[in-house]
């Protein structure tokens, strides 16, 4: 059962993830572990099988050992929801700069650590979206040797009730 109401996450883990969308791709992620490796392979990766909860997705691709990302794939109603088409857009391109250079240390520190992560909360960034509440997972894919996260990968859900 769902609760009426969700409570603020700045940095949580894979299983702080509790709106359907995110457990789709939480899901989704885990399926692809190996026994060798538990950040799975991006090239193991098939699009399709997550196509319901691709308008809500995005996939970076990670550029120069990380220092910066481009969307290499923006879903429809995240361009719907923000107001803003950004497939082939660097991180280091976006405006204003507070939530470039905050999206920046996010992904830095997740090709850092290989890990995923979510968070939820409302959009403070976007002056005109302030009210729009999200919950996202982010979950890095490794390059096809294994041996460093070559893509990012998210999905959000909007609109819920969020504690103040």
């Amino acid at each position: 059962m769902m609760p009426d109401t969700f409570q603020y996450l700045d940095v949580g883990t894979i299983d702080d993830c509790q709106l359907p969308t995110t457990i789709v791709l939480k899901d989704y992620w885990e399926s692809k572990y190996t026994l060798a490796n538990d950040t799975p392979r991006y090239e193991d990766v098939n699009l399709m099988d997550l196509y319901k909860v691709a308008p809500l997705m995005f996939v970076k691709d990670v550029i120069d050992d990380g220092e910066d990302f481009v969307n290499r794939f923006w879903g429809t109603e995240l361009s719907s929801v923000i107001g803003l088409e950004l497939t082939g857009v660097r991180v280091s391109e976006y405006q204003p700069e507070e939530r470039r250079d905050s999206l920046l240390a996010r992904y830095r520190q997740m090709f850092k650590d290989r890990q995923p992560v979510s968070r939820r909360a409302a959009i403070k960034l976007l002056e005109q979206k302030q009210f729009v509440t999200y919950e996202v997972l982010h979950v890095p894919f490794l390059n096809a040797d294994g041996e460093k996260v070559s893509q990012i990968m998210a999905v959000y859900e909007f609109n819920f009730p969020l504690d103040d």
